[in-house]
């Protein structure tokens, strides 16, 4: 269960590099975020990104701009709210706020 919660899935699902140092930015971005431990290629579940640990905020914030800069559904970062980041994160005119909880929020 606990790697489940830790485990993110299709993370390069509608991405569009533009150019080869495009790629290489955006593995390089992921794998400087620090509760990443390691991330791969798996078939249908696509990139398969594997957290050492929940994001706490700052982190958090970096998975959100990659997904928002890359195109990537950030939908499955919702599981990360917890009562200390509640306030920030489901603050409604937040550029982050459609992409994470759409209408659900």
């Amino acid at each position: 269960m606990k790697d489940d919660f830790l485990t993110l899935t299709q993370m390069d699902s509608g991405v569009h590099y533009l150019d080869d140092s495009d790629e290489w930015v955006f593995f390089h971005w992921l794998a400087s975020i620090t509760c990443v431990g390691k991330f791969f290629g798996d078939g249908a579940r696509g990139l398969v990104v594997q957290l050492r640990h929940a994001p706490d905020d700052d982190e958090l914030m970096h998975l959100l701009a990659l997904c928002h800069r890359y195109g990537v559904k950030a939908r499955q970062l919702a599981r990360f709210e917890t009562d200390a980041n509640r306030e920030w994160l489901r603050r409604s005119t937040a550029w982050w706020y459609a992409g994470l909880f759409g209408d659900a929020g």
